[in-house]
């Protein structure tokens, strides 16, 4: 039985391709707010294409998905923008704008609600502070390492104090130090108030960063630990 109180809400969710190939099949869980969530399962198992149904990146064939109120199979465009308004998305390769300084990359996204610049300094710090970057502001994403870069990944899909962060690998291409310095801050994300969503494979991180554990497997959901 659908929660009709979730943040995210999923009822036999499927996505098949205009080939014919189902990428996800039968999925169905809610997901509640202030929630950390693992997204598990080998290579193509799911966990990508599931995070681009929650920002409206690919859209549902069938079943329902409704994502903060919006329906996914339904939703508007228009819909969709607001939604991604609300909602922080990582990468595991950062996709920052290496032609752009820190504060640039950081301050796009509030830049697009129409924040004034007075207003803008400010945030773009406070989250730069929040990251240990405080320091960092001016300089260019090719100045940082891939650590520093995550980190800017991670105060630029905080920025807009997002309800929902999702986090597709973030940790994919870090040393073993570095990951769970990238998890503690996901961790202290999820404690100021968003609902983190992160897909990995390092079952390492998950034991010693408990969540809630979903396991995909060739596009099904196969588990779902609480």
């Amino acid at each position: 039985m659908s929660d009709a109180t979730a943040l995210l809400s999923m009822q036999q969710l499927m996505l098949r391709y205009k080939t014919g190939k189902v990428a996800l099949s039968g999925i169905t869980m809610d997901i509640s707010e202030n929630s950390f969530v693992y997204l598990t399962g080998e290579s193509g198992a799911g966990k990508s294409t599931l995070l681009q149904m929650f920002y409206g990146g690919l859209r549902p064939s069938s079943g329902k998905l409704s994502v903060q109120c919006v329906n996914m199979r339904t939703a508007q465009e228009g819909e969709i923008r607001m939604l991604r308004q609300r909602t922080g998305i990582i990468f595991q390769d950062h996709r920052l704008l290496f032609a752009r300084t820190v504060f640039e990359n950081i301050a796009l996204p509030l830049r697009v609600q129409g924040w004034h610049i007075d207003k803008i300094l400010p945030r773009v710090h406070k989250v730069l502070s929040f990251v240990g970057l405080g320091d960092r502001m001016w300089a260019y994403p090719a100045a940082l390492s891939g650590g520093e870069q995550q980190r800017v990944a991670i105060a630029r899909a905080i920025v807009t104090k997002s309800r929902v962060v999702l986090a597709d690998e973030p940790t994919g291409n870090l040393d073993v130090e570095t990951a769970q310095q990238i998890m503690d801050l996901l961790k202290a994300v999820n404690r100021s108030g968003s609902t983190v969503i992160m897909a990995t494979h390092d079952l390492h991180l998950i034991n010693e960063f408990p969540g809630r554990v979903i396991t995909l497997h060739a596009g099904a959901m196969v588990a779902d630990d609480l």
